[in-house]
C-alpha cells in the first residue's frame, strides 16, 4: 500500500524539489539516449559494410581454396597449412563511450609475405599461396568485425536501458510525485479556507 505523506509545507517543498530533479534527470537521460542512438546508427553503417565485405572475402577465399585443392590435392593443401601454422596474438582493451564499456580487439596485420608463411615457396603452387593470403585477409576482417559488432551490441543494450529509465521517470516517478503534490496542496488549501472561516466567526463573535 502506498505511503501517504503528511500534508505539510515541508513535504510540499520536498516534492517540488523531487519533481524538478526528476525532470532534469530525464532531460539528461534524453541527451544520453540521443547520443547513444547516433552512435548506434553510425556503428551500424560500419557493421553493415563490414558484413558485406566479409561475405565477399569469404567467397573469394573459398574460391581460391577449391582452386588449390583442385591443383595440389587435399594432401598438398593440408601439408602447406601445417607448415604455415602459427599463434595469433591479440590484445583486448576496454573502451568507454557514454558510460558504456566494451572490449576492443587490437592486433597486428595477419597478412604475411610469401617468404614468412613457413613453407618453401618453391615447393607450393601459386594457388596455395593465393588461398593462404585470402584467408589471412579474412581473419583480419573477422577480428575487426568482432570489435565493431560487440560495440554495437553494448550500445544497443545501453540505449534500451536508458529508454526504460526515461519511461519510468516520466510515467511513474513524476506522475506519482505530482499526484502527492496535488493532494497536499489541496489539503493545505482546505485548511487555509477553514482557518479563514474560523477567523471570520471569531471576529463576528468578538464584535459588539
Amino acid at each position: 500500500m502506498e505511503e501517504r505523506l503528511s500534508p505539510n509545507r515541508r513535504n510540499l517543498l520536498s516534492l517540488r524539489s523531487q519533481i524538478a530533479m526528476a525532470e532534469r534527470g530525464a532531460g539528461i537521460l534524453e541527451d544520453k539516449r540521443s547520443a547513444l542512438v547516433r552512435e548506434l546508427l553510425y556503428i551500424y553503417k560500419d557493421v553493415l559494410a563490414g558484413r558485406h565485405t566479409l561475405r565477399d572475402k569469404m567467397r573469394d577465399a573459398s574460391t581460391d581454396l577449391f582452386r588449390a585443392l583442385g591443383t595440389e590435392g587435399k594432401e598438398g593443401v593440408v601439408s602447406a597449412a601445417f607448415a604455415s601454422k602459427r599463434e595469433v596474438s591479440v590484445e583486448v582493451i576496454e573502451r568507454n563511450v557514454w558510460g558504456v564499456r566494451f572490449p576492443e580487439i587490437l592486433h597486428r596485420t595477419l597478412v604475411r609475405g610469401l617468404e614468412t608463411r613457413g613453407y618453401a615457396f618453391m615447393t607450393v603452387s601459386s594457388t596455395i599461396d593465393a588461398a593462404a593470403k585470402r584467408f589471412e585477409i579474412l581473419l583480419n576482417l573477422m577480428l575487426e568485425a568482432a570489435s565493431t559488432e560487440t560495440h554495437m551490441k553494448r550500445i544497443g543494450i545501453e540505449a534500451r536501458k536508458t529508454a526504460r529509465r526515461i519511461n519510468a521517470i516520466n510515467e511513474i516517478v513524476i506522475p506519482k510525485a505530482k499526484g502527492q503534490l496535488q493532494d497536499i496542496r489541496r489539503t493545505l488549501e482546505e485548511r487555509e479556507r477553514e482557518d479563514i472561516l474560523r477567523l471570520k466567526k471569531l471576529k463576528k463573535r468578538s464584535t459588539p
